[in-house]
């Protein structure tokens, strides 16, 4: 099925809109000096931006001690650099040195780059999962209304890691393995969840081959000449991630320092359950109860779902839980894309769809005017 250039048009210009939105809705809040391009990345560039900025400019430390990497022990904590993954400050930093930008101006090119695309990647995979032009459009105006979806505009790797992520799934659909072995590279390196994911996009090159079909599995098809060499494709992911984990081994002494960094924010191996209201801030509370909710949600449609896209969501919400902590839950959702497909067909259904797609936008403002206002909430 053909991509439509109308939905094309509009969705770009929907993209731009919201971005336009962000600066005119922080500058209402915090008001103007007059320099547009200070005020929008003063708007967008927030939290860990800063730690990217900070590994473009510097690169990673040596360490010599275990604390050094982070830990936190009460009031007290210490973080580095090391709990975030190198793709996207190199990207950055590559590019500011070959074109004589400065950082900022580096992070605005991909930023609006990488949210373009990934608009057009949900629009792209929606026409292969809905086969129906005017739904595969609403379910990227759906994704990209979510409340929380600013992100993608952010300084931050959502929408890069989403390009990649949802190209993946669109070059196994046309079978384009050596595209995919290309994206997984940095899928991988972008963060840490990148190297699991090859679980649910393996799982989708086997539906899509006919060898998978719910939880009939064709063993002898696994192991055959032809499944062998396409799944050859996945194994720059284990292979640039090794490669990684030898530099953190040599720079700090640790094969995984970004996981023990985690402990900088609070976050270590934990059971899921415990991550849920064990701080008594409005944040933390809000998360608990949103991420229960995306639970039941995700339990209550997995029927609807193909096993590669549950198994997507199913460890896309286990991993953060296990790290003790609900924070940033929000904005893990975000890339969860098979929820707002079957959210998608149920707006679909209602006569006024896209009445019920404003609304959802607009609660996305609310949520951003916390980000703005550098509240907790928004982390």
């Amino acid at each position: 099925m053909k991509i439509e250039l109308k939905n094309i048009i509009v969705l770009l210009l929907f993209s731009i809109g919201i971005k336009t939105a962000y600066l005119i809705i922080s500058v209402s809040v915090n008001g103007s000096s007059g320099n547009l391009f200070h005020e929008y990345v003063k708007t967008v560039k927030k939290n860990d931006s800063y730690w990217y900025q900070k590994i473009a400019q510097n690169g990673y430390p040596t360490i010599t001690e275990k604390r050094d990497l982070g830990f936190s022990e009460g009031v007290n904590f210490k973080q580095s650099s090391w709990a975030f993954f190198p793709f996207y400050p190199v990207v950055v930093v590559t590019t500011s040195k070959y074109t004589g930008l400065t950082f900022d101006k580096s992070f605005l090119l991909w930023s609006i780059t990488f949210s373009l695309f990934a608009i057009l990647g949900t629009y792209w995979f929606g026409l292969i999962y809905f086969k129906d032009h005017s739904i595969a459009f609403l379910s990227a105006l759906v994704l990209f209304s979510y409340p929380f979806a600013y992100y993608y505009s952010m300084f931050y790797t959502e929408s890069m890691f989403f390009t990649f992520l949802i190209g993946s799934f669109i070059s196994i659909h046309y079978q384009r393995y050596w595209v995919l072995a290309l994206l997984l590279i940095p899928l991988t390196l972008l963060r840490p969840n990148g190297i699991v994911l090859l679980l649910p996009l393996y799982l989708y090159m086997l539906e899509r081959n006919g060898m998978l079909e719910k939880f009939k599995m064709d063993w002898a098809g696994l192991f055959k000449k032809e499944n062998i060499i396409r799944s050859a494709a996945f194994l720059t992911s284990p292979l640039v991630f090794f490669m990684y984990c030898f530099y953190q081994l040599e720079k700090t002494g640790f094969f995984l320092a970004f996981s023990i960094a985690q402990a900088g924010w609070y976050r270590e191996l934990s059971f899921p359950i415990v991550s849920f209201f064990n701080r008594g801030d409005l944040a933390t509370q809000f998360n608990s109860v949103f991420t229960i909710i995306v639970i039941l949600f995700a339990f209550f449609i997995r029927k609807k779902l193909p096993i590669s896209l549950n198994t997507l969501v199913f460890v896309s919400l286990l991993l953060p839980l296990c790290s003790g902590s609900v924070i940033s839950m929000t904005r893990f959702v975000s890339i969860m894309f098979p929820l707002f497909l079957v959210l998608t067909i149920l707006i679909n259904q209602v006569k006024y769809k896209y009445l019920v797609v404003l609304a959802i936008f607009v609660i996305q403002f609310g949520s951003f005017y916390m980000w703005v206002i550098n509240h907790p909430f928004s982390y």
